[in-house]
């Protein structure tokens, strides 16, 4: 008899030689006990010579380049998703489930044919085994583990999170899988089912994400970032200037990997500031800084930074926009981009290039055209005159040291819901402390 509910909607009946997954939207899935089938065992074998071969190390490597730009087109669910199953990590729970998400993500990324809901697979009748599935245990603790440890993105047991009693229960992992995991089981659910449908994300969009947090946001990230803000604490405590602060995040962005990147996380911390402390008009608020994945073109921004307020319809009305540009170049075509996109934003009043260095040539010309057709404030400033500029018209609504902790808090990964960062942090706040000790 099947132990399972006969109405509808998504179920698991367990029968005495197979478990059935019905979904939601009435196909289901047949898992079958016994022997290992050929076709199981070498897709096996072909996962282990991958991974022999440095597959999950060539993607951490590649995530954690800050000189490589990770694209992952996939839902903000499914990356929400893995958000939570990070965030759930501490001390006393959580490494088990992520170790074991980013296993089954490597084996699904190496073999898509390959189902990561079946985590035992033998040839011997003396073990319970899935005719379909494989050893999760021996590819976690022979690869995925040992290679988490090496790169000191989970610290998990040598033998690796397989040997957790919970993850070894004869049901095939999903929703309704019995046995209790520690962690964001919910979610975990989520992204194997989404995995295993038709069409679902591209496993390796998903691995590469789950990689680039826990480098960003596990528990050495942790440890990197508490550093930091103590540093951060002991410079603000002995006061700032305004000046010492543009020359500090200056310093910093020009030292940095993908400087170009940090310059928009500096500018976009000032108004983070400004909006704190009631600096931004009326009914107007900081749009989150857009995620590197997500192009401003993508997603109808004019700039990097954009103080904006919702219309009756809920869409962004732009009072100003302002474009970060890193290094010395001919603006021209940005600035005539800039003013293209205006033409769908007429509301907006200031607009402007916020450069790295001051700008030599001359851009008049084509800046008086933009204004006279769009009615728009338009400039084009360096970016210690802008920081300047803000300090003197901001009265009481910034001040240097509410900037540094900003700044550094961001790409700390302390402020996701307004910066949510997804390059690899861990490198650049590294260096910011570096440059703060030695200011200190």
């Amino acid at each position: 008899m099947p132990d399972g509910s006969e109405e509808d909607g998504p179920r698991m009946p367990v029968f005495a030689d197979r478990v059935e997954f019905i979904r939601e939207d009435g196909g289901h899935e047949v898992y079958r006990e016994g022997k290992q089938t050929e076709a199981a065992r070498e897709r096996y074998n072909y996962i282990k010579s991958e991974l022999d071969d440095g597959y999950l190390e060539d993607r951490i490597n590649r995530v954690t380049d800050s000189e490589t730009e990770v694209s992952v087109d996939v839902s903000q669910e499914h990356l929400d998703n893995i958000d939570a199953i990070v965030d759930a990590i501490t001390s006393e729970k959580g490494r088990a489930l992520s170790g074991l998400l980013c296993g089954q993500l490597t084996i699904k990324s190496i073999a898509p044919e390959q189902s990561v809901r079946l985590h035992k697979g033998s040839n011997s009748s003396a073990h319970f085994s899935w005719k379909e599935g494989l050893s999760m245990r021996t590819i976690d603790s022979n690869y995925i583990a040992p290679t988490l440890r090496d790169h000191d993105l989970l610290r998990v047991n040598r033998d690796g999170v397989m040997m957790t009693r919970s993850l070894a229960e004869n049901y095939p992992y999903s929703r309704f899988y019995k046995a209790n995991i520690r962690g964001a089981q919910e979610e975990w659910a989520e992204i194997l089912s989404a995995v295993e449908s038709e069409n679902g994300p591209d496993p390796e969009e998903l691995l590469d994400y789950l990689l680039l947090s826990f480098y960003n946001r596990g528990e050495r990230a942790q440890e990197a970032y508490e550093s930091v803000l103590s540093l951060v604490e002991e410079v603000t405590e002995r006061g700032l200037t305004q000046r010492d602060v543009t020359r500090i995040i200056s310093e910093h962005v020009s030292r940095s990997d993908h400087a170009a990147r940090i310059f928009e996380v500096a500018l976009h911390s000032l108004f983070q500031v400004k909006e704190d402390n009631s600096g931004l008009p009326l009914g107007y608020e900081l749009k989150p800084l857009t995620q590197m994945r997500s192009a401003n073109k993508k997603h109808g921004n004019i700039g990097d930074l954009e103080v904006v307020a919702q219309d009756a319809e809920g869409r962004p009305r732009i009072r100003e926009a302002w474009d970060a540009k890193y290094g010395l170049r001919d603006l021209a075509t940005e600035i005539k981009e800039v003013g293209d996109k205006l033409s769908n934003h007429p509301e907006t009043e200031t607009v402007g290039l916020i450069t790295s260095e001051p700008v030599t040539a001359n851009y008049d010309g084509i800046i008086e055209g933009i204004e006279s057709r769009h009615d728009v404030d338009f400039q084009l400033i360096d970016f210690e005159s802008f920081v300047r500029a803000q300090f003197e018209e901001a009265e009481d609504h910034l001040s240097p040291e509410a900037w540094i902790v900003a700044y550094a808090e961001s790409l700390c990964q302390q402020r996701r819901d307004r910066a949510p960062i997804d390059e690899p942090t861990r490198e650049w706040v590294e260096s910011l402390g570096e440059l703060l000790q030695f200011d200190s």
